[in-house]
C-alpha cells in the first residue's frame, strides 16, 4: 500500500514537472515563434528585435496564466492559448493582405458591429477558417464543463501568472518606445501583441483637444451639400485587367469641368475605414493630430463634437441634416451625428428599399432625389451629409473576383451618373449651392485591387449654378487631405463676419 503511495506520489511529481517545463517552452519558445514566424509585415528585415521576443514573452504568459486561472488544467490552457495564438496570427494576416494594415486595438471595438452586420466582415475570411473558428469556440465551452479543474491551486498559478504578465505589460515604456504611430516599423520592431497593448495605451492616455466655438459670419451659399460616396474612385487610376476596357464617368469629368477645385483626396485606407474619411471631412483634424486616435476617429469623436462641421456652422446659420440610408447604429452614428450638430437624421426608413442580388443596398439614384427634396424644400440655408452605401462589398464571393470587378464597375457607374442628375437637378434651382463629392475609399477585390502605396479617391467642389462652360478644361488638381477637404468647405461655405 505506502509503495503504491509512493509510486502515485512520484508520478504526480513527475508529471507536476514535466507541465512546468512543457509550460515554460510554451511560454518561452513555441507562442512567440508562432508570431515570430507567423505574421505579416511589409517590412523585409532578418533582425529579431529583442524588445519584441520580451513582450512576446509577457504576452504569452499572460494568456496561458489567464487561461489556468480560469480553467485549472494545464494541458487545456496551453492547448488553446496556442490556438489562440494562431487565430490571431491568422486574422491579422487575413486583413493585411485584404487591407493592408494588420489587427489594431481598435479592431477589438468592432465586435458589435460584427454582430450587427457579419456580411461585412465574414466574405473575406476564407470557409475553412470559418471552420476552424467554430471548432475552436465549441471546444471551448465543452471545455468549460469537461475540462476544469476542481484543485485550487493550480487556479492560483495561473492567477500568480496573469498578474506577472500584466505587471509587465504595464511596466513597458509605451510613451517612450510609441511616442507616435508608426504601424509598419513598430509591427516588426514590437510585434503584433506588442502593437496591441502599446497602441492601446497610447490611445487611452490621448489628451482631449480643447474645444473650439462655431464659426463667426454669415452663410455664402444656400445650400451645402457634402456628399461621401462609398468605394468611389476613379477607374483610370485603378489597376483594371486588360480585358476590361476605358469606363466613362461623364458625372465625374463633369464635375472636375464645372468645379471651383477638384483633385486628389488622399485617404490613409484601403478597401475600408470609412469613418476615417468621414471623420476628416466631417472634424477637420489631421491624423497627425490624432495621433494613435486615427486609427479609429470615430471612438473618441464625441470629445471633439465642438469640431464637427455641422456646429461649426451653426454660426453661420446653417442647419444640417444626415443622410445615411444603412443602419444608423453603424459605427455610434446614432449617437455621435447628433452630437456633431445634426438637427435631423434620416436612414433606411425613409426609402422603404428591398434587397435584390442586383441592389442589395439603397440606389445611390435613389439617396440623389431625396438629396434633391431636401434642398428644394429648405426654408433657410442648409447643409446636408450623405453617406451613400449602394457601392458597399462585398460585390461577389471571394472565389469569383471578375464577377465582383463586373458588379463593382456596375454600381461605380450609378454612383457617376447620381452625381451628374443631381448636379443639373441642383444647377435648376433658383439657390446659389456648393456640392461637394468625394469617395471614402479605394475597393478591395482580392485578386484584383490589393493594397498597395497609391490610395487617393478623387474628390470635387463644384459652386452651382455652374459659372464655367461645359467646354472648358477641369482646373489644375490640388491635392488634399480629409482634414484638408474639411478646411476648404469652411472657406467656401462662410462668410467672414
Amino acid at each position: 500500500m505506502q509503495q503504491g503511495s509512493t509510486g502515485n506520489a512520484r508520478q504526480g511529481f513527475l508529471l507536476m514537472h514535466m507541465m512546468f517545463f512543457l509550460s515554460v517552452a510554451c511560454i518561452l519558445i513555441v507562442m512567440p515563434f508562432i508570431e515570430l514566424a507567423g505574421i505579416r509585415t511589409g517590412g523585409s528585415g532578418k533582425a529579431i528585435p529583442p524588445r519584441r521576443v520580451y513582450i512576446d514573452i509577457l504576452c504569452a504568459l499572460f494568456t496561458v496564466g489567464l487561461l489556468l486561472a480560469l480553467t485549472g488544467n494545464p494541458v487545456v490552457s496551453l492547448l488553446v492559448a496556442v490556438l489562440f495564438e494562431v487565430i490571431f496570427v491568422s486574422v491579422s494576416n487575413i486583413k493585411y493582405k485584404i487591407l493592408g494594415e494588420p489587427l489594431l486595438f481598435s479592431d477589438l471595438f468592432v465586435a458589435r458591429s460584427f454582430l450587427q452586420h457579419p456580411k461585412f466582415y465574414l466574405f473575406s475570411i476564407p470557409w475553412y477558417a470559418r471552420v476552424f473558428v467554430v471548432v475552436f469556440l465549441l471546444f471551448l465551452v465543452v471545455g468549460a464543463f469537461f475540462f476544469v479543474v476542481p484543485d485550487i491551486r493550480p487556479h492560483l498559478v495561473g492567477i500568480a501568472m496573469t498578474v506577472l504578465g500584466l505587471l509587465g505589460i504595464h511596466a513597458l515604456p509605451a510613451a517612450r518606445w510609441v511616442p507616435t504611430p508608426a504601424l509598419e516599423q513598430d509591427l516588426q520592431r514590437f510585434g503584433l501583441p506588442g502593437i496591441t497593448f502599446l497602441y492601446w495605451r497610447q490611445w487611452k492616455a490621448s489628451p482631449i483637444p480643447p474645444a473650439v466655438p462655431p464659426l463667426p459670419g454669415s452663410a455664402a451659399y444656400d445650400a451645402v451639400v457634402v456628399i461621401q460616396c462609398e468605394s468611389f474612385a476613379d477607374p483610370a487610376c485603378l489597376p483594371l485587367p486588360a480585358s476590361v476596357g476605358p469606363v466613362a464617368m461623364p458625372g465625374l469629368t463633369q464635375a472636375r469641368r464645372w468645379a471651383v477645385q477638384q483633385g486628389e483626396l488622399q485617404v490613409s485606407g484601403f478597401g475600408a475605414y470609412t469613418m476615417r474619411s468621414e471623420y476628416g471631412v466631417l472634424y477637420g483634424r489631421t491624423e497627425a493630430e490624432l495621433g494613435f486616435r486615427a486609427f479609429d476617429p470615430f471612438l473618441t469623436a464625441m470629445q471633439e463634437s465642438s469640431y464637427a462641421l455641422p456646429n461649426r456652422l451653426k454660426g453661420a446659420g446653417y442647419e444640417s441634416v444626415f443622410v445615411h440610408p444603412h443602419d444608423i447604429r453603424f459605427y455610434n452614428r446614432n449617437l455621435l451625428m447628433p452630437a456633431c450638430g445634426f438637427g435631423r437624421m434620416i436612414g433606411p426608413e425613409a426609402y422603404g428599399h428591398t434587397a435584390s442580388a442586383d441592389m442589395p443596398y439603397v440606389s445611390d439614384m435613389a439617396l440623389g432625389k431625396s438629396i434633391e427634396t431636401l434642398v428644394r424644400s429648405a426654408s433657410g440655408p442648409i447643409m446636408v451629409h450623405a453617406v451613400t452605401m449602394e457601392n458597399h462589398g462585398p460585390w461577389a464571393a471571394s472565389s469569383q473576383p471578375a464577377q465582383g470587378l463586373a458588379n463593382y464597375l456596375r454600381h461605380l457607374g450609378n454612383s457617376d451618373r447620381m452625381l451628374l442628375d443631381l448636379m443639373h437637378a441642383l444647377s435648376g434651382m433658383d439657390r446659389n449651392i456648393l456640392l461637394v463629392f468625394y469617395g471614402d475609399h479605394r475597393p478591395s477585390i482580392p485578386g484584383i485591387f490589393t493594397p498597395g502605396a497609391a490610395r487617393d479617391v478623387p474628390y470635387v467642389a463644384v459652386s452651382l449654378p455652374a459659372g464655367r462652360p461645359d467646354d472648358q478644361a477641369a482646373s489644375p488638381p490640388v491635392a488634399l487631405s480629409p482634414a484638408g477637404l474639411h478646411a476648404l468647405i469652411v472657406q467656401l461655405a462662410v462668410k467672414p463676419a
